[in-house]
């Protein structure tokens, strides 16, 4: 049994970059004699297990064989005569495709390292066809390392991925995990990517303008898309989630007009001081800078207000009363 460490931290390390969390693939072994060491088997569709001790990922080198449409139309080969080799030549990119054992020499047959030093992102081989993700993973390593090229081959074969059809046979999740990630990074790039080379459909379908980001905040990246594009934007990723609740309150603040009638200024701070904003709300405002000094505060005086006094009255009652300090606060900012 040999043990190598691969992909992103090794990457990361070439790259003199800090690695975020280590990969391992053990070569030579099996699910039994892994278990039999105490590692735990997490891995549904292939075996990974978590190291004993440290908790590490480890996935046993294996071989992938396409037998139908999407991610899950696979066959995967993890005996224990697969060799490293065969187990690089599946990964995405050749920066992701290297190794390297646990006396510190690199193993890298894709010249990943030359890639990194030419800063070009260039596919591994023709399994990069098989899983239609993989094109949306260049999209969000072109937003990582924003002075990254594209290969020319590389830009053939997003073309391909995309004139296949095969995005819409991806998950909403494992969408949702590569666009969570591409937003801590240069989203813009993301997304110009997707556009660039038609992955578009059926996830990002109503992407027609990328914007300009302001904010480093993921939730007011996706608000400032959402809203150059009509507030359609890729709806089909959102659940129920943080960023839906950014996004109601941006609509409501973009709506606001600071010379309605007080009943609506009432019923707007009543809406966008829920709980369900606090969050992101002053981080929303600082996007207004017309707005955000007199909203600013109204919000936090209202914040301040001690509530307990209402707690024996009814529903009603509360409401009432609470609109009455709001409408206080409201005409001392006037």
């Amino acid at each position: 049994m040999k043990i190598y460490k691969v992909g992103g931290a090794v990457r990361d390390r070439l790259m003199g970059l800090e690695p975020k969390d280590t990969d391992w693939v053990i070569v030579g072994s099996s699910i039994s004699e892994l278990e039999k060491k105490g590692f735990q088997q997490v891995g549904k569709d292939f075996p990974v297990f978590l190291h004993p001790d440290t908790k590490e990922e480890y996935a046993l080198a294996r071989k992938e064989t396409k037998t139908g449409k999407g991610y899950k139309g696979f066959k995967f080969d993890f005996s224990p005569d697969i060799t490293l080799e065969e187990d690089l030549k599946r990964r995405d990119l050749t920066i992701n495709a290297i190794a390297e054992d646990q006396d510190g020499n690199i193993i890298d047959p894709h010249d990943g390292q030359k890639d990194i030093k030419e800063k070009v992102l260039r596919h591994v081989s023709e399994s990069f066809f098989e899983d239609p993700l993989r094109a949306l993973r260049v999209a969000r390593f072109h937003a990582q390392f924003e002075d990254f090229i594209i290969h020319p081959d590389t830009e053939d074969a997003l073309q391909k991925i995309s004139r296949s059809g095969e995005l819409k046979e991806l998950s909403r999740e494992r969408v949702w995990e590569e666009t969570a990630k591409s937003l801590e990074l240069k989203f813009e790039k993301f997304l110009q990517t997707i556009k660039d080379f038609n992955l578009t459909s059926p996830w990002f379908d109503e992407l027609s303008v990328v914007p300009t980001i302001t904010s480093d905040n993921p939730n007011i990246k996706w608000c400032q898309v959402s809203e150059r594009n009509n507030f359609k934007f890729a709806n089909k990723l959102l659940k129920a989630n943080s960023i839906k609740q950014t996004l109601e309150v941006w609509s409501k603040i973009l709506e606001f007009d600071v010379s309605s009638n007080i009943d609506k200024k009432i019923s707007f701070f009543a809406s966008i001081s829920s709980q369900n904003y606090k969050k992101d709300i002053y981080e929303v405002l600082k996007c207004f800078p017309h707005l955000e000094t007199y909203c600013s505060a109204i919000l936090k005086n209202y914040a301040s207000v001690n509530f307990e006094y209402l707690q024996d009255l009814s529903s009603n009652e509360i409401t009432e009363a609470k609109h009455k300090e709001l409408k206080e606060i409201i005409e001392k900012n006037e």
